[in-house]
């Protein structure tokens, strides 16, 4: 299936900046998908129709499973550019998910998950290089998590529970150890990891 949006997509501090006001309906609803390269596989399952996935394979052997449940105006951007990579996702609630997703390079993997039933929480997540894992939990509202790792063999697990939390987390480098983040209402933490 070859699909273009030519929809924006509002970023995560686009959307930041309007106080989360910003639903997935100011944009087409529904699924897109374009592939380039061979054997990538993209499945979506989406509950309404205000939800809204934009996903963008180019290279080989890629995976991409994103599940968007119950009544919120859930939204994703997921573009995969190598090999092998894989994301698994799940947006769920009434309130508003957004997430931009990025993997560029080969056996990348990323699990996502996003709940809310309020003002809309936000994820932004980059993963650029070779086998590097992350896991993200957001599960309350008004959460905002910005993740970026670039190098091989890098891991990161946050999970952020409860209202207003806010993560950066940028690694660079090789190797680097999970600092396995927790956060939970209210708590703001800003970490650059790098060898």
């Amino acid at each position: 299936m070859n699909l273009m949006s030519h929809k924006a997509f509002l970023t995560l501090a686009a959307l930041a900046a309007t106080g989360l006001a910003a639903p997935a309906t100011a944009q087409s609803s529904g699924v897109f998908v374009e592939q380039i390269g061979n054997n990538n596989t993209g499945a979506a399952d989406q509950s309404n129709n205000t939800q809204r996935v934009d996903l963008t394979q180019d290279g080989d052997d890629n995976f991409l499973d994103i599940d968007q449940q119950d009544d919120g105006d859930h939204d994703a951007e997921l573009d995969q550019t190598g090999a092998r990579n894989s994301a698994t996702i799940t947006q769920s609630g009434d309130g508003t998910a957004a997430l931009t997703l990025t993997q560029t390079g080969n056996d990348n993997a990323a699990l996502i998950g996003q709940a809310d039933n309020g003002a809309g929480s936000l994820a932004e997540v980059v993963q650029s290089g070779n086998d590097n894992s992350l896991t993200l939990v957001q599960d309350g509202t008004d959460n905002l998590a910005t993740m970026t790792q670039n190098g091989d063999n890098n891991t990161m697990t946050a999970t952020q529970t409860g209202d207003g939390n806010r993560l950066e987390w940028l690694q660079n480098g090789t190797g680097l150890s999970d600092l396995g983040i927790v956060q939970t209402g209210g708590a703001v933490a800003i970490i650059t990891q790098s060898n």
